[in-house]
């Protein structure tokens, strides 16, 4: 973590453009790369401790980890994101959740480094999450985060885990890559419906396409480029939008991207 700190301030120092990457499940990088440093994070920032009914984790852990770690220890509260792809970190920046839960939900407090190069401890209660949304973390670096569980029946825990991967491995189109969901939930509606309504399952552009399984996910087939994906994702907004007037909202993060990849003409 000290390591960390100096190498952001001398970056920052020297006006360095950087891009800090956890396990990179939930970005999707231009073609052309990114114009900078890219910092991953990694080795002890993995690190995951429990003290009592609190777990510590670094922004490099795997939720997949925290999950495993928080169960083995007899803790409850994390159950809902079993099988949440990514790490620790990229799951705060954009409040990973699934299942009715969110990282929020036991988050007691974080570690980061402001803006302005000081470490500061950020309370749940100040960082105002949203949906996939923690917009107090953005501009930050997260250098550790705690959670304050419940001591709850191992048996218990392992059955709600084993639940959520059913439903999970059931729903999403495990078979191919991907980046997740691609759009946030719209209110009182959910993507995949909208999606699905204007026909757009199977709708594949080059080596992208809308996953027949699940509308809310795009698969890469075998050779997706970044230029498919992002057509892609303005041929199904334009559809939706000029269907149900709702514009659907990108939950995948551009990377290297001069201006916003995404965008249409409302």
């Amino acid at each position: 973590q000290i390591e960390l700190v100096k190498l952001f301030r001398l970056l920052h120092e020297e006006e360095v453009p950087v891009f800090y990457l956890g396990h990179g499940s939930n970005i999707l990088v231009a073609d052309d790369g990114f114009d900078g440093l890219v910092v991953r994070s990694g080795g002890e920032l993995a690190t995951i401790r429990v003290h009592g009914n609190v777990l510590q984790a670094g922004p490099a852990a795997r939720l997949l980890d925290l999950t495993a770690f928080a169960a083995a220890a007899g803790l409850s509260g994390m159950e809902t994101l079993s099988g949440i792809p990514g790490s620790v970190g990229g799951g705060l920046y954009m409040n990973a959740g699934a299942y009715g839960g969110e990282i929020a939900d036991t988050l007691q407090s974080v570690d980061v480094l402001t803006e302005n190069n000081e470490i500061q401890t950020v309370a749940q209660s100040e960082v105002d999450f949203g949906y996939r949304s923690a917009p107090a973390l953005q501009d930050k670096i997260i250098l550790t985060s705690r959670y304050s569980l419940v001591t709850g029946e191992k048996p218990h825990i392992y059955s709600e885990m084993r639940r959520v991967w059913k439903q999970r491995r059931a729903k999403q189109p495990l078979e191919f890559p991907s980046a997740g969901s691609i759009f946030k939930r719209p209110p009182g509606d959910y993507a995949g419906r909208l999606i699905e309504a204007v026909g757009g399952k199977g709708t594949q552009i080059g080596g992208a396409m809308v996953s027949s399984k699940h509308a809310g996910i795009f698969v890469n087939t075998g050779n997706a480029t970044a230029a498919d994906v992002c057509a892609l994702v303005r041929e199904i907004r334009k559809r939706v939008y000029e269907t149900f007037h709702v514009l659907l909202e990108p939950e995948v993060k551009p990377v290297g991207f001069a201006q916003d990849p995404f965008a249409i003409t409302q």
